[in-house]
């Protein structure tokens, strides 16, 4: 007897348990049922969000790639200035070399006409006179060079202004990018 209603016992449990089991299924069948539209739903959803950040790599990718041709070119424009900047300041030595050397022909033009007889002088008043002249346009070719170096100056300032705003942009754009990961 005890054997039976053991036996009866495990056999209504195995039915319970069937039972569970069958209607556990049958739930995730049906809500497997109701998934796919949900399902298909979610993926549009996550689909839309992957090309928005799709759009979003691709514009800040171009905008980097800007922001960076623009810096270089940028630096190159630097380089020219700086390169015309360091000619004129070496054609300003060289020009005050020459106004020099000047100065010094003409005080010995000048000495050599004051110590010169009649006939000697003037022929030295004539060479006096052509080294003025070239002193002259020495003089000019130094105020234009001086102009040309203040002009390559501001020039250099505002280049290297317009560099430093443009890696500003960039090192901004980069924290940015930082940020939203």
């Amino acid at each position: 007897m005890l054997k039976t209603s053991l036996s009866k016992l495990l056999t209504v449990r195995a039915v319970v348990m069937i039972g569970l089991g069958g209607l556990a299924l049958a739930g995730v069948a049906s809500g497997q049922a109701q998934r796919p539209d949900a399902t298909l739903d979610e993926l549009v959803v996550e689909v839309q969000a992957l090309r928005a950040e799709m759009n979003q790599a691709a514009a800040a990718s171009l905008r980097a790639q800007l922001l960076v041709g623009r810096l270089q070119m940028e630096d190159q424009r630097i380089a020219g200035v700086v390169r015309e900047l360091e000619a004129v300041q070496a054609d300003l030595a060289a020009n005050a070399q020459a106004r020099a050397e000047a100065a010094t022909r003409m005080k010995a033009l000048d000495e050599a006409v004051l110590a010169a007889t009649n006939d000697v002088r003037e022929e030295a008043e004539k060479q006096l006179e052509a080294a003025k002249a070239a002193s002259q346009q020495v003089d000019r070719r130094q105020q234009a060079l001086k102009r040309r170096e203040s002009a390559l100056a501001k020039e250099l300032q505002e280049d290297q202004a317009r560099w430093h705003e443009i890696n500003a942009r960039l090192e901004n754009f980069e924290q940015s990018i930082y940020a939203t990961r």
